[in-house]
């Protein structure tokens, strides 16, 4: 019946055209409920599982980007694809050489 409760509320909200992010989230917090599980242990284990590190990696990646992107290397990187899936129709979408073969 536990199982049933938090399915039939996350596919209910789904149904009803909420994001899926927060229908995972009220799916959780109904089962919870539903088992009697205390809203403070809840949150604990909400705000346990958020660490620095995960919270960091988003900003890194879009300085990696911003770097590759000034020094010439995604460029370079777009350029190698091409050469690999260029000929593939579909292979790289993206990937549109000017008349002189440059990206």
């Amino acid at each position: 019946m536990d199982t049933l409760v938090l399915l039939g509320s996350f596919f209910v909200l789904m149904m009803l055209g909420v994001p899926v992010a927060y229908s995972l989230g009220l799916a959780a917090l109904a089962g919870a409920l539903w088992i009697d599980l205390p809203l403070d242990a809840v949150m604990i284990q909400l705000a346990s599982g958020i660490n620095k590190f995960s919270l960091l990696a988003i900003p890194f990646f879009v300085l990696a980007g911003a770097i590759m992107a000034e020094g010439g290397m995604a460029r370079r990187l777009v350029a190698f694809a091409g050469v690999l899936v260029g000929f593939i129709r579909g292979g790289l979408v993206c990937f549109r050489p000017d008349q002189r073969g440059r990206v």
